[in-house]
């Protein structure tokens, strides 16, 4: 790809920091947030305490879908894959190159596809403002069809927070239909999306297992289920030996058909779906979303990146706390 993504991948801080996985252990103290527009780059760079967490990338190289690129954790780790923003990394997958990093889209969208859309004339959803306020990085989209008329607009308010053991962000997000009604059908392909550094797969020699809030474990207790959260924990080894992490997102009990399904998928897709029913589960009644001119849809999700292996007691209590 291209110098710029390549330069961006690089900007890894590494620290050492260990959750504990006690539930009554104190919260370490919350650590300052920076948010930073590079405006040539094209990207938000988030920091807490002075470590790199993430960048909000929105330039060509993303023409398709902004997206959280990378996404590290406490310890210095990159929690997400690398492909497509950077291709011919050696024992990487290459698949489904429209899995970029951590991304919100959806299929079936008034006959669009922008789940699967790589770029090009297709399907896109584009930037068109972007703001911060303090620790909150809110951005406009517009959701445009392969015949460049608009079908959704979108507010994202994205608020960034953490302390030395666990880095969050939660993403507010509102889907407004300006101009024409929107129907979105029943599928699995979607919605928001977190392609998962490999070495967190539960195939292939990966380390990582899933977990959701009724303790199922494995993709195969996980994946097209419902489930206010899902997490996953596992080992990964970059320059400075084995580290270990968890990755969970949340889901907010207000959101739109919370509890979702969750397409979670042992290569490495980590994926919260609040549209699909049928997609998951074929004796379910289909579920087909229609929005109305002037209708608004919100959801709300956390992505939480600890460093350390974290209980579901942890877990349980860090929803608790997110969902009031």
């Amino acid at each position: 790809m291209t110098s710029r993504t390549l330069a961006l991948s690089a900007l890894v801080a590494v620290g050492g920091a260990v959750v504990s996985t006690a539930p009554q252990a104190p919260a370490a103290p919350a650590t300052a947030v920076a948010i930073r527009h590079q405006a040539p780059a094209k990207q938000y760079v988030v920091t807490i305490g002075g470590k790199h967490f993430t960048n909000y990338c929105y330039g060509e190289a993303f023409h398709h879908k902004p997206a959280f690129y990378p996404v590290l954790s406490p310890n210095g780790v990159r929690v997400n894959r690398e492909y497509p923003m950077v291709a011919g990394i050696p024992g990487e997958s290459a698949d489904h190159p429209h899995h970029t990093s951590l991304s919100f889209t959806y299929d079936e969208t008034n006959g669009n596809n922008f789940w699967a859309a790589t770029g090009g004339k297709g399907p896109r959803i584009e930037q068109t403002a972007a703001r911060i306020e303090g620790s909150t990085l809110i951005s406009d989209l517009l959701w445009k069809g392969g015949d460049g008329q608009v079908v959704f607009e979108e507010t994202k308010r994205v608020t960034f927070g953490g302390d030395a053991t666990m880095y969050w962000m939660d993403h507010d997000i509102t889907l407004h239909a300006p101009r024409v009604a929107v129907k979105m059908g029943d599928t699995k392909e979607g919605a928001f999306a977190f392609r998962l550094n490999d070495m967190l797969q539960e195939q292939k020699g990966g380390t990582g297992r899933y977990i959701n809030a009724s303790g199922g474990e494995t993709e195969a207790n996980v994946w097209g289920k419902t489930s206010p959260w899902v997490a996953i924990r596992g080992t990964i080894t970059d320059a400075g030996g084995p580290k270990d992490v968890t990755v969970a997102i949340l889901s907010h009990p207000k959101g739109h058909n919370s509890p979702p399904y969750w397409h979670a998928r042992a290569y490495g897709l980590f994926a919260v779906n609040p549209f699909g029913r049928r997609g998951y589960d074929p004796k379910a009644p289909e579920r087909v979303t229609e929005v109305a001119v002037g209708q608004r849809l919100n959801m709300r999700f956390r992505v939480a990146v600890y460093a350390g292996k974290v209980d579901k007691a942890r877990l349980d209590q860090d929803y608790s706390a997110f969902s009031r």
